[in-house]
């Protein structure tokens, strides 16, 4: 595993401890509490009217909810210059009569943000996004609920009441599941007001009931979406495609006996694709096709020069991409596509899958390479977006920090 990238993953980690996916992830309701500093240098008022003032915050998804349902984008936005913007003097009229803000996907727009979502990534071994939830008094954006996704939910100011009620059916997915609010259990598992710093766990599943706490509150959720049986099977289709009988067109104006005999060529060439395949290939199969966020990393993005010791190599890719050794080559796959290098730097592929993100001497240091081995190394990684350079010297601004 990775070593996390932000400061506000560590603590996640750190928090949740290395038994909580084996032992906890969607099965318990889970309560932790970090340092609530520590969770406003990643994301604070300031940050947020920063965004809004803006006026587009594209391509995360910004959106006003009352009552259970999303006013219509009309009610709190104008066009300008050819362009749909948010009408802050609107927006902030309806917050004042209850309605909430949630910005989704706001890791696509806020750097901190978009770090701390690849460490839970990281941490559960799932796609990962997060959502920004901003309520005034007790205004509750939505009626009682379950989610489809795990979460985890973060309290960054304010406080917010929680009721989690448990699940009504097991395991529901988008293409599955009753979330009428009639059928929320009234059963009460867990219920506390979040404080800033506090951080719950909630299952897929698990129906929810969420209200301001009476004043301004601010949580991030971190909602990542786990593999099911369903995403297996539909891997397995993929790699069926070889066989004929999956590829041919299916048998509309047929007898009933030719319909009958080709459903069953269908089925035996599905089981028999299966029966080869395990889980730890689907996994093995997830990293192949894993990438990361197209970043960019100017100026070393077009320099032809190689980077110094001073500059600082990332690993592009939120999961580490596979290694092989292939006789005189090592193999890296990420993103559905191989990078064949020389077995020397085999070294320092691995000391970078490990560390994730290090200084180019620090590496070579590690990895027992010289600087100018591991430069050239980096040069070529970074030709193919597998990592990304910075200066260790440039400065973050203040309340956008990875770390």
């Amino acid at each position: 595993m990775t070593e996390s990238a932000s400061g506000l993953g560590r603590a996640l980690a750190a928090a949740f401890g290395p038994d909580f996916v084996v032992k906890h992830l969607s099965t318990d309701v889970v309560l932790r509490k970090l340092d609530p500093q520590l969770v406003r240098e990643h994301f604070s008022w300031h940050d947020l009217n920063e965004i809004l003032s803006r006026g587009r915050v594209e391509p995360a998804e910004l959106k006003l909810c009352t009552g259970g349902r999303s006013l219509p984008e009309h009610e709190y936005t104008v066009m300008r210059a050819g362009h749909r913007v948010v009408d802050l003097a609107k927006t902030f009229s309806l917050m004042r009569n209850g309605a909430s803000l949630v910005v989704d996907s706001l890791d696509r727009i806020h750097p901190a943000v978009r770090a701390a979502t690849d460490d839970v990534m990281r941490m559960v071994g799932e796609t990962a996004s997060c959502n920004l939830f901003v309520t005034f008094d007790d205004a509750q954006a939505f009626a009682s609920h379950f989610d489809e996704v795990d979460t985890f939910v973060l309290q960054v100011h304010g406080t917010k009441s929680w009721q989690v009620h448990g699940p009504s059916e097991e395991h529901p997915l988008p293409e599955y599941g009753d979330s009428d609010p009639a059928r929320c259990p009234e059963t009460v598992l867990f219920e506390r007001t979040l404080d800033p710093g506090d951080v719950i766990h909630v299952p897929r599943g698990w129906w929810h009931t969420v209200r301001g706490g009476g004043e301004s509150s601010l949580h991030l959720t971190f909602a990542f979406t786990r593999r099911t049986g369903y995403d297996w099977l539909r891997w397995v289709a993929y790699r069926a495609l070889d066989n004929v009988d999956v590829r041919e067109s299916l048998s509309r104006a047929g007898t009933p006996e030719e319909q009958r005999a080709q459903a069953e060529r269908l089925v035996t060439a599905f089981v028999t694709e299966a029966k080869g395949l395990t889980l730890p290939d689907f996994f093995d199969a997830e990293r192949r096709r894993s990438g990361g966020r197209d970043i960019a990393g100017l100026p070393w993005d077009v320099l032809r020069a190689r980077p110094s010791a001073e500059a600082v190599v990332e690993l592009a890719t939120v999961l580490p991409p596979l290694l092989d050794v292939r006789g005189e080559s090592v193999v890296l796959t990420a993103a559905d596509r191989e990078f064949v290098l020389p077995a020397v730097h085999r070294a320092a592929c691995e000391t970078l899958l490990r560390l994730r993100r290090a200084g180019i001497g620090e590496l070579a240091e590690r990895s027992g390479a010289s600087e100018a081995s591991v430069s050239a190394l980096v040069s070529a990684l970074l030709r193919v977006r597998l990592v990304t350079v910075t200066d260790r010297r440039a400065e973050r601004t203040e309340g956008w920090r990875v770390s």
